[in-house]
């Protein structure tokens, strides 16, 4: 007959905490054999909407920019002497008078109105849109030099009763263009493809917008600018974009 050994009370208690232990690990595999499939979390959060811009400084306003007489440069456009600004606004004033008394149109302007009997010549329809913003409108003014080729585009403001242009901008023969609020989009199309050039307000003058500030017209690329025909220079054209 075998022997069976006897066990005390202590072999008994350690036989007993290694039956709890073992119990416990077991629980315990069971817990992370669980978490490796798909369980049901509940209802899902819902998602929060991407949070708004929240200015650092919402009371401060950046000083105005005068929108007198420019200073610098920019007084390269002259104000037009013998034209005075009536009560009316710019629509008063004769455009081809406007040309031919400004001393910043460059002498082929002038070779082509006078080449031209009639009152219209190359000169297109006059066009009246605020591009600076002030409520008051600005006289936009097309003119076709098909012997040189090119087309005029210039600006004219008023300044109380005086008159100057803010741009001078000469294109290839057929150039045109648009207004996006208060900018000016110039568009030329050629052999080449689409070209534009976006113009914004600045204080003083219509100056081109920089590439990453011409919202839509990411699409377009850079072209070399057209330099004026003759004297007195204007505020250079600044290069404009391609559209393929």
């Amino acid at each position: 007959m075998p022997h069976t050994p006897r066990t005390g009370p202590h072999d008994r208690g350690r036989l007993r905490a290694a039956a709890v232990a073992a119990s416990v690990a077991a629980v315990g595999l069971a817990g992370c054999a669980a978490e490796t499939g798909a369980r049901d979390g509940g209802v899902a959060p819902p998602l929060s909407p991407p949070t708004s811009a929240s200015p650092l400084w919402p009371q401060y306003s950046p000083p105005v920019t005068p929108t007198s007489e420019p200073t610098g440069p920019d007084r390269r456009y002259l104000s037009i002497e013998d034209v005075e600004v009536p009560a009316a606004g710019l629509k008063r004033i004769p455009v081809k008078e406007l040309l031919e008394k400004d001393p910043n149109v460059a002498k082929l302007v002038r070779d082509e109105l006078q080449a031209c009997p009639g009152t219209e010549c190359g000169l297109r329809k006059p066009v009246y849109r605020d591009l600076t913003g002030d409520g008051q409108d600005e006289l936009v003014v097309g003119l076709d030099a098909p012997a040189a080729g090119l087309t005029l585009v210039q600006v004219y403001r008023a300044f109380g009763t005086a008159v100057r242009p803010v741009l001078i901008s000469w294109g290839p023969l057929g150039l045109t263009g648009e207004t996006f609020g208060h900018d000016l989009v110039l568009v030329s199309t050629g052999n080449d493809g689409r070209f534009t050039t976006r113009y914004r307000w600045d204080g003083n003058v219509l100056s081109a917008a920089a590439p990453q500030d011409q919202t839509g017209d990411s699409d377009r690329k850079s072209a070399a600018p057209i330099p004026p025909p003759t004297e007195p220079a204007p505020v250079p054209t600044p290069a404009p974009t391609r559209t393929e």
